[in-house]
């Protein structure tokens, strides 16, 4: 049985903790162990970057005021163009993470989402990341491919995907493998 969790929305200043607790446990998850620097640097990172070219959407814990389900976190740069882009704006993901408490529950799919929608409003055509192997699945459920497209053996961390927007000829970009609704 699910429970109710807190409502999709940005990031702010005052969630960088949560995100910093958030981001360890992805990396333990992983068998990395993170020290203070990778803190004190990830602290830098959001506070300089958050809302400018560092864009991220989080779900609060409906049962801790303060603390965090779900986040995810996109770096927006101008880079040369992808044959057949729209646009120089290329997307890069990272710190898409649930809480365990949370986890199998839809919320890493809600913030693909928000990511996903950013990029079809900007007219960003391309999304690239690195995938943990429990991850894997989702991506490839949304549109994300393997970046170069070859099949990854199951325990090779650190896996380039990459998902490319769908252009209709009747308007703008649509998720090539989005879920509709809220998800």
């Amino acid at each position: 049985m699910t429970r109710p969790v807190g409502a999709l929305r940005q990031a702010t200043m005052r969630d960088i903790p949560e995100v910093l607790r958030l981001g360890e446990y992805m990396y333990a998850s992983v068998g990395i162990d993170v020290d203070l620097t990778w803190r004190d640097l990830g602290r830098a990172q959001l506070e300089s970057r958050l809302g400018s070219d560092l864009l991220g959407w989080v779900i609060d814990d409906a049962e801790v005021a303060g603390s965090l389900a779900a986040c995810g976190f996109v770096n927006r740069a101008s880079r040369l163009p992808l044959p057949g882009a729209q646009s120089p704006v290329r997307g890069y993901v990272q710190w898409v993470v649930t809480d365990p408490k949370w986890q199998r529950q839809g919320l890493a799919l809600a913030i693909m989402g928000a990511i996903m929608d950013w990029a079809v409003g900007e007219g960003v055509d391309a999304l690239d990341l690195y995938s943990s192997p429990t991850a894997r699945a989702l991506y490839l459920s949304i549109g994300f491919r393997f970046s170069p497209e070859v099949e990854y053996p199951p325990g090779v961390l650190g896996v380039p995907m990459q998902w490319r927007a769908r252009r209709t000829h009747e308007g703008p970009a649509r998720p090539s493998g989005h879920v509709g609704g809220d998800a």
